[in-house]
Parts: structure tokens; C-alpha cells; sequence
């Protein structure tokens, strides 16, 4: 009888624990679009370092120079993901790799893409 009381406990317990972190936490959606790091991160790294130095970017600060920065890297990716919902100061980016899945696979993007090349814009 004793181990069936435990375990029910157990139970009870984890269940309770269930739903508090589910009535606590925050369920966030967005669009997921997969990111392999080692392919695309240097055309992601240029891409973003050109578009850090231009003059529209550069006079902003905080989340609105990083809006400027994914915008003129990709107008369709950065609406895709954070059009909805932009990010805000001191929100942890949970997007970020799925804005760079998005670039992998959008042939729209001349930045990203001649940012590889080094060629002018």
C-alpha cells in the first residue's frame, strides 16, 4: 500500500508542477526556419556588418538599430518574424536563428547574398 501512496504523491505533484509552469510561463509562436550555423553564418556575419555602417542604421541605438540592421538585411524575413511583434529592450531574441534560416532560403536577399562576394552595393 505504502509504495502506491508514493506514487501517487509523485504524481500529484508533478501534475500540480505541470500546470504552474504552464499558467507562469509564456508560449511563444513564431515561424521556425531551420538554421545550420557552419553554411550560412559567414554570409549572415557580412551581411550584418554591412548593413551596421549604413548611415540609417547607424543612427539608432539598442533593438532599433538591431530592427535596422535585420530590415536592411532582409525586409521579407524580418516581417516574417518580427513584423507582428518587434523585439524589445532587454528581450532575449529567441527568433534570431530562425531570421537566419529564413535568409538561408530566401534568394531575395542581394545584401546577403553579395555580402559573400565582397561585391559593392
Amino acid at each position: 500500500m505504502r509504495p502506491l501512496m508514493v506514487l501517487c504523491c509523485t504524481l500529484a505533484l508533478l501534475l500540480l508542477f505541470e500546470v504552474s509552469t504552464e499558467a507562469g510561463g509564456v508560449i511563444y509562436n513564431f515561424k521556425r526556419y531551420t538554421y545550420k550555423k557552419k553554411q550560412h553564418d559567414k554570409k549572415y556575419r557580412n551581411a550584418k556588418t554591412v548593413c551596421e555602417v549604413k548611415s540609417e542604421c547607424l543612427r539608432q541605438h539598442g533593438v532599433e538599430q538591431t530592427a535596422c540592421v535585420r530590415q536592411c538585411i532582409s525586409k521579407f524575413c524580418y516581417s516574417e518574424l518580427y513584423g507582428h511583434d518587434a523585439l524589445e529592450e532587454g528581450e532575449i531574441d529567441v527568433r534570431l536563428n530562425s531570421f537566419k534560416g529564413c535568409l538561408a532560403q530566401e534568394k531575395r536577399s542581394s545584401i546577403y547574398d553579395e555580402s559573400v562576394n565582397h561585391q559593392p552595393l
